[in-house]
């Protein structure tokens, strides 16, 4: 990584709409809380230079304990945040100002 840099406006609460396949543009979108989206910038060991969106949840507590996430990193609901990459056909949207 090269860096990271917190999203403009954000103040814990984004809309994530996430691509739905159809034949058609269709997303699912949903109202997240005590979430912070960053844009992170990486650079490949070939040079090759690439930007992409991360987002935290602060609040993993309302969760499914099973939710793969606490699978992969060995812990409970609610114990730390829970931060990943978005896919390239998904939308954070921030509020401005």
């Amino acid at each position: 990584m090269t860096g990271v840099k917190r999203a403009d406006g954000t103040d814990d609460r984004l809309v994530a709409c996430h691509a739905k396949p159809y034949a058609y543009a269709v997303f699912a979108c949903h109202l997240t809380q005590q979430t912070r989206a960053y844009s992170v910038s990486m650079l490949g060991m070939d040079g090759t230079a690439v930007e992409a969106v991360a987002v935290c949840h602060a609040d993993t507590s309302g969760w499914n304990p099973k939710h793969v996430a606490f699978q992969v990193l060995k812990v409970k609901p609610g114990t730390v945040p829970v931060c990943h990459f978005l896919a390239q056909d998904h939308v954070v949207w921030t509020r401005s100002g």
